[in-house]
């Protein structure tokens, strides 16, 4: 059976019509605020538009590229800019915080960031029209991708600009598009996804919902990560751009942050706001509901995969049992778990906080004298700051060592090569498994002098690289003598 595997592998490297790219984490979109100085294009877009157009006209052995947009493309939750006229209601809260991630208004968005970064959507529009295809996989500042009408209207773009006219011409290049919910797979060779369904703060609730039905009907439930940005960060757009590292802070860094914000106590008073607003219905959920939003839980995410999640692998050719491993390997959503989502905002650390001032107070009132009253004091500091060790340690919020995790399992499920993630914004490129390499994309939101990341698959196989810019050929020098021969202008 083992050589039987390794010998379909080998066929199908042979076999392999094109060349794979994958980037990832592109954000675009993420700076249409008010206040924002749009008439400059973004430092990355001159980059991003030569990254596409010289892989378009560079194949290797003649194959096409096939594109792998690994999530956070389109940065949906970022965007605060609303039209002054439009067809759907806008809200009062929608023109502070931005437009509600219902359909039509999110299609509003992705022709807005069209137009922002137009350079970006030619190049992406002719890279398309020359033979290659694009995979686009949804990530958490994208799950909007999910409603038809934002499928349609990024292929109505791409298509405008490519300048297709022909019906035919127009359907063959509506085919060479698609979209896939979770992941992207070619059996025995290559797996990729944006990596928010291990990050519990960064998977939304529905995130195994069936399309159409009631949800068609629906706004678009946000993870907790997301409603963070929405309800409290867009409120403040001179610091929107939070640094990549941002899931790594701790306590100093979100005040270092909050100080440079503004007024410390607004912001303080915003940030609370936030924290009712969020935690308020979660905790009535939990109170009055708490068994039924369990078993809800469970049958979502339980053994048996979802009727959906089993149709998406048979589009790969997977089996049942991948498909029922794969969906226990995602997380959880943060806010199933009350003491999750209390971490997140540190309301753990908060109640600790009130809780030893309460013991030290009442501990130095039931006893007197210096020392017993200095004595008492000591031990509840000392205690307060063992549990606060405590807490710090089980609260999770860097992705890069959760999808580290998720890789290893993954490679135990499918025997792929390589294995391709985002989210964490950090390029890796390491062994998981046995003989697996996990890519992670990194993100094209840094310093452009660092070179921009992805990874390129070209015969069987892949690559981390950095974009800096097309490659120089130098040509080989003349031969000396010949050289000796030429005048040299003054």
């Amino acid at each position: 059976m083992r050589l039987g595997k390794m010998w379909q592998r080998v066929r199908s490297l042979s076999e392999r019509p094109h060349n794979l790219l994958a980037i990832s984490d592109l954000h675009l979109g993420c700076d249409l605020r008010p206040g924002q100085n749009l008439d400059r294009p973004r430092p990355a877009d001159h980059a991003l538009a030569s990254f596409l157009e010289w892989h378009a006209d560079h194949r290797t052995e003649r194959k096409p590229w096939r594109l792998i947009l690994n999530g956070d493309i389109v940065d949906f939750v970022a965007i605060t800019l609303v039209p002054d006229h439009a067809d759907f209601e806008i809200s009062d809260e929608e023109r502070e915080l931005g437009l509600a991630p219902s359909e039509p208004k999110c299609v509003w968005k992705l022709r807005r960031a069209a137009q922002r970064h137009p350079s970006v959507f030619d190049a992406l529009a002719r890279f398309v029209h020359k033979g290659n295809s694009l995979r686009i996989i949804r990530g958490n500042h994208d799950a909007e991708w999910r409603w038809p009408a934002v499928q349609a209207e990024l292929r109505r773009i791409l298509i405008e600009r490519a300048g297709v006219r022909s019906a035919a011409a127009r359907r063959r290049f509506e085919k060479t598009i698609q979209f896939h919910d979770w992941f992207y797979l070619e059996p025995g060779f290559f797996y990729a996804e944006h990596g928010h369904a291990h990050d519990h703060y960064s998977v939304q609730s529905d995130f195994f919902a069936e399309h159409g039905g009631a949800l068609a009907q629906q706004e678009m439930q946000l993870p907790l990560s997301s409603k963070v940005l929405r309800y409290f960060v867009n409120r403040y757009t001179e610091q929107v751009e939070l640094p990549d590292d941002v899931d790594t802070w701790g306590p100093k860094e979100y005040l270092d942050w909050l100080l440079k914000a503004g007024n410390p106590l607004r912001v303080a008073a915003d940030y609370f706001v936030m924290v009712f607003r969020v935690f308020y219905p979660m905790v009535r959920q939990w109170l009055r509901f708490s068994r039924a939003f369990a078993r809800a839980a469970d049958k979502a995410m339980g053994q048996k995969a979802p009727p959906h999640v089993r149709r998406m692998f048979s589009r790969f050719q997977g089996t049942e049992k991948q498909a029922q491993q794969l969906v226990a390997i995602a997380a959880r959503p943060g806010e199933q778990s009350l003491f999750d989502s209390m971490q997140l905002f540190y309301l753990d650390r908060m109640l600790l906080a009130g809780l030893c001032l309460f013991c030290a107070i009442s501990t130095s009132q039931s006893v007197f004298g210096f020392w017993p009253r200095a004595g008492a004091i000591t031990v509840v500091g000392i205690l307060f700051a063992a549990l606060n060790a405590l807490l710090g340690s089980k609260r999770k919020t860097d992705a890069h060592p959760m999808l580290q995790a998720a890789a290893r399992r993954v490679a135990q499920v499918f025997d792929v090569k390589y294995i391709v993630m985002g989210h964490s914004h950090r390029a890796v490129d390491e062994t998981v498994g046995t003989g697996t390499r996990y890519f992670n994309l990194g993100s094209w939101t840094g310093r452009s002098g660092d070179g921009f990341p992805h990874v390129a698959v070209e015969g069987g196989k892949a690559e981390l690289r950095r974009w800096k810019g097309p490659p120089v050929v130098q040509l080989p020098a003349p031969p000396e003598e010949e050289a000796q021969g030429v005048p040299v202008p003054a």
